[in-house]
């Protein structure tokens, strides 16, 4: 995010608190606004786009923690909000990030500190997702453009299978043939008469079977089911990991369409045109992103890169590279970096764990969390998700986090 567009609202009833952050940060290139109580506040917040709030706790007339209760509330939490207080507690801490808050600051607040944090909480806010169906209808490569024509026609099929684990890759296929919610089956032993009735009583029209066949049943055993289903316009989708498992299932059954993504390998001069395509599309959907480019050094090194097969496998990549990047032009320096990392990442996940076995269980447990936490740091999760896929709330994971000796 470009210091010079990012507003930071500084809200505090202290003038020389409020004067000095303001000092602080627009020598370091933010434009601030300020406020001295909790109806300032409400009036900067509806009439600037703000970026980042500050806000102290303890206030005269309402509170900070009422204030962003209050936000929370009406679903007006749309940026990150970094509390404030001279008389913090841990308990107080928890309570701010349970609300909404992104951190905790205490004061009397270090310069390092508070730049740094403004700084994480920036940058975590720029979550950028993944792609989906919309790349497939916007991307004019015709790469894409055959894909998207493929899964297309596939919609006036009432039984299709496709080969794939679940995946980013395979949401954006079911999300483009069923174009709504559909009916999950995980087991052989749910495809059963009592099938029908719970799919017309969830008033979904599409069934998923995912990864279900493991060779010792046929087409032939559920066929009366699967006509049922399709007789009252419920479409099915088989997805299985292997081609191999599929034909095994449908053996004599010829005219069942089978979809697989092609593989990338299979045409590496695809690969740049794709990785500029991706990030064109990163880029304008995430506007406060800083511009970036990738030059022919760094599109050579993509596709000289033996492990990309799959675009989602090019779409992280190219994500990683925007958030890792600190200048508009991306180099190979920073492509080998980054693949350099997640081929350690992959070397450590591979080692040997059998030593954890002749450790004490807390010692063990320890280790683990170690692995654990700095395997999705490696994959450039921020706190705010590393916190929704641990389980963990933001301050028990930094208290975590420092325990086990692990920097951010």
């Amino acid at each position: 995010m470009d210091k010079q567009k990012t507003k930071i609202l500084v809200i505090d009833d202290e003038k020389d608190i409020r004067d000095s952050l303001k000092d602080i940060l627009t020598d370091e290139g933010y434009k601030i606004f300020l406020a001295a109580n909790a109806s300032e506040a409400k009036e900067k917040k509806l009439s600037e786009k703000i970026d980042l709030i500050l806000l102290d706790i303890w206030m005269p007339d309402i509170d900070g923690l009422s204030l962003l209760k209050e936000w929370a509330g009406n679903n007006e939490i749309n940026c990150p909000v970094i509390m404030m207080s001279g008389h913090g507690t841990i308990d107080t801490a928890i309570e701010a990030t349970k609300i909404g808050a992104t951190d905790f600051l205490e004061k009397p607040i270090s310069l390092q500190k508070l730049l740094k944090t403004i700084s994480s909480s920036l940058k975590n806010a720029s979550i950028i997702k993944k792609i989906d169906k919309v790349f497939f209808e916007e991307c004019r490569l015709n790469y894409i453009k055959d894909i998207e024509i493929e899964i297309n026609q596939l919609k006036s099929s009432d039984l299709i299978s496709m080969v794939g684990e679940k995946s980013n890759l395979t949401d954006i296929f079911i999300s483009i043939v069923f174009n709504t919610n559909y009916y999950l089956v995980k087991k052989p032993s749910d495809i059963n008469e009592n099938l029908l009735n719970l799919i017309e009583t969830s008033g979904l029209r599409f069934v998923l079977i995912d990864n279900c066949f493991d060779g010792t049943k046929k087409y032939e055993d559920y066929k009366k089911i699967f006509n049922e289903l399709i007789s009252k316009k419920i479409k099915i989708l088989i997805l299985e990991k292997e081609k191999s498992c599929l034909d095994t299932f449908f053996k004599n059954e010829k005219n069942i369409p089978i979809f697989k993504f092609p593989k990338l390998s299979d045409d590496k001069d695809l690969i740049p045109d794709l990785s500029n395509a991706l990030l064109t599309f990163h880029l304008n959907k995430n506007p406060n992103i800083l511009f970036k480019v990738l030059d022919s050094s760094a599109l050579n090194s993509l596709r000289n890169y033996p492990e990309i097969e799959k675009i989602d496998q090019l779409d992280e990549i190219i994500i990683s590279l925007i958030k890792k990047s600190t200048n508009e032009l991306i180099k190979k320096e920073d492509v080998e970096s980054l693949l350099s990392e997640n081929n350690n990442v992959k070397k450590n996940l591979n080692t040997d764990i059998n030593f954890l076995y002749e450790k004490p269980l807390k010692e063990s447990r320890d280790l683990f969390e170690a692995m654990y936490l700095n395997f999705h740091l490696s994959q450039n999760k921020s706190i705010t998700e590393l916190s929704k896929k641990t389980g963990i709330e933001r301050t028990h994971l930094y208290r975590k986090l420092k325990q086990l000796g692990i920097k951010i």
